[in-house]
């Protein structure tokens, strides 16, 4: 662990993190009016749902605009008292505080970058692109603080390594299926990918496929063979990854008991995964020695 002086750049990116945080959701949560969903025809002949109304997401479509609003809350209720035990047991000097301040800073990161990038433009525009740059930049400089040597030496003896490894494969094999199987068939049948709406490209899926998905299987591998690299980065993506569906769960949720719209089955499926990554995140959580 760094001494006093190395923590303050993490610490002070880590405070300006929870401001601005806390600014972005209230103002997603605090302008939200439920939206008064309009069909809008795309430039290439499609009826998008719009969620309408006068909130910061009125320009997207219905779909996208619950799941930021989901993301608002789950910025607010979840990711902000998380911070505030990381700044906690970062400052004492407590190898979990680095770890979930590195988690953290990496899912501002994933979150904003998709928000900034793909969302319609809104008032918080700035914020998430200065959301975007603090998980960048915290992350950086938090992972430049770790001992990488010595980090198997911070793991207990019954560390799940096996078990997450394969999860964190599985994970980016779904993701790669997913997002491959819907630009393929735009490219086969002509016609825009689904969840393309009124945008003018797919950002997420771009997004996954050109650093997430190889991510995962990279980690999956490194951490199978027992390489350091895969220890650290396996823990980063099962703390994000249950920070993130938490929010997919919540989206889901609303969209169908407030809209009526999507699939039982898909929620419910989204839901479990939720639960199994949560526990992952607990699991490591609870593994690593301070």
């Amino acid at each position: 662990m760094t001494n006093n002086r190395d923590k303050r750049p993490v610490l002070l990116l880590s405070v300006l993190a929870l401001v601005l945080l806390l600014t972005a959701s209230l103002m997603g949560i605090l302008s939200d009016d439920g939206g008064k969903p309009y069909v809008f025809t795309s430039l290439r002949g499609e009826a998008v749902d719009i969620y309408g109304g006068e909130g910061l997401y009125q320009f997207d479509n219905t779909y996208k605009a619950i799941g930021v609003r989901s993301f608002d809350w789950v910025s607010l209720v979840v990711v902000m008292p998380l911070f505030i035990l990381g700044i906690y047991r970062y400052r004492r000097g407590r190898f979990k505080g680095q770890l979930l301040l590195a988690a953290l800073f990496t899912y501002l990161a994933y979150i904003y970058a998709i928000g900034a990038m793909g969302n319609a433009f809104n008032s918080m525009f700035l914020f998430w692109t200065a959301l975007f740059s603090t998980g960048l930049f915290g992350l950086a400089l938090t992972l430049a603080g770790i001992d990488m040597a010595s980090l198997p030496n911070k793991l207990a003896a019954n560390f799940p390594r096996k078990s997450l490894a394969v999860y964190i494969i599985v994970v980016g094999i779904i993701l790669l299926l997913q997002y491959l199987s819907e630009v393929i068939s735009a490219y086969i049948t002509g016609n825009p990918p689904a969840s393309l709406d009124h945008y003018t490209t797919l950002e997420l899926a771009s997004l996954e496929l050109g650093i997430m998905i190889p991510l995962h299987l990279v980690a999956g591998v490194l951490l199978w063979k027992m390489r350091v690299w895969g220890y650290l980065i396996a823990i980063l993506l099962a703390f994000t990854a249950g920070m993130v569906f938490i929010g997919l769960s919540l989206s889901l949720l609303l969209f169908y008991f407030s809209f009526g719209q999507g699939s039982m089955p898909d929620m419910l499926i989204t839901i479990a995964i939720t639960f199994v990554t949560c526990g992952f995140s607990l699991v490591v959580f609870q593994r690593v020695k301070d």
